[in-house]
């Protein structure tokens, strides 16, 4: 039993020692990640947060006000003039984050697999083809489902703030803690199914996120659990770094700058740790006697072969 356990997290020690495998390949990567996090974090601190604290709030009263009042124009206005300056940086925001992260878990798959290049290297080794096409549709399409989700949990949460009888309100917060349980999960799935792209070209969109799903119910289910609470919980180790910087945004920008600094380094190197594990529990994943026998596909940086049989 013991031994069935250390098992479970075996993925996640090789995740961590993975970039030490390939310094040259990973610190660029880390900084990169860091950097990315930086300039999203001050952009967010110290100019879109009234935005959003504002836009919030107007959704609030925009809900309790009534459509023929003379109220309701001035707050829609109000909720698009927000949006349009709200909305753009956060699509900038996740675009530029998924670069990071892809390039990321390239530097996880090809290291994994043996190659030891630089990051000049890897860049110029993915251009060459279309290495970036199947986890680039892989990651839109996990992201416009994220959205929806996203869009049901507040629809969700906005009936659930209605009065009603207590039976039906209580079954409403099951529905929702299920529901928000479940995009838990689907973050994660979205996830390997971008290193499922990453490692096989012809596995892109659907396909991807279909695969992931198989492999994190059916395969590996202990292993996809533990990664679920690791992509959770790390977060959750590095995020008062974040908060404080928000508390501080209005009195010091020094220690507001310092803090977002401090956040940037470790939640890079969170990403790090967790995009490596991830990449690695699909490579177990894949590679497991449940799953073989299995077809193998071309590598599309230097067409190695890589299982890539649906289980």
């Amino acid at each position: 039993m013991a031994a069935e356990t250390t098992s479970c997290f075996t993925f996640l020690k090789e995740g961590l020692l993975l970039p030490t495998q390939n310094p040259k390949l990973f610190t660029p990567v880390l900084l990169l990640l860091a950097v990315t996090t930086f300039l999203t974090s001050t952009v967010q601190v110290l100019f879109m947060q009234p935005f959003t604290d504002d836009m919030f709030s107007h959704l609030v009263e925009f809900k309790n006000t009534d459509f023929s009042s003379y109220e309701y124009p001035a707050l829609l206005e109000a909720i698009k003039q927000d949006a349009v300056i709200v909305i753009p940086e956060l699509i900038i925001a996740l675009a530029l984050g998924f670069v990071v992260q892809i390039l990321a878990l390239f530097a996880a798959f090809t290291t994994y697999s043996g190659d030891r290049y630089s990051l000049a290297e890897l860049v110029r080794e993915i251009s060459k083809g279309s290495a970036l096409k199947g986890p680039s549709i892989t990651a839109a399409v996990a992201t416009a489902l994220g959205l929806a989700w996203i869009a049901v949990l507040v629809a969700l949460l906005s009936v659930m703030t209605t009065r009603g009888h207590p039976v039906v309100l209580s079954v409403q917060g099951l529905v929702f803690a299920l529901a928000f349980l479940g995009f838990l999960c689907f973050a994660v799935v979205a996830v390997v199914s971008v290193a499922a792209s990453v490692a096989d070209e012809e596995c892109s969109g659907v396909r991807a996120l279909r695969r992931a799903w198989r492999l994190m119910t059916r395969v590996r289910r202990k292993e996809g659990l533990v990664l679920v609470l690791v992509a959770h919980l790390l977060p959750a180790v590095v995020n008062p770094a974040y908060g404080v910087a928000v508390a501080y945004a209005k009195k010091s920008m020094v220690m507001t700058l310092c803090m977002v600094a401090v956040h940037a380094f470790l939640s890079g190197a969170q990403q790090l740790f967790y995009l490596a594990a991830a990449m690695v529990y699909y490579y177990e994943a894949m590679e497991s006697k449940e799953v073989a026998p299995c077809g193998y596909a071309k590598d599309p940086i230097r067409g190695r072969k890589c299982p890539t049989d649906d289980p």
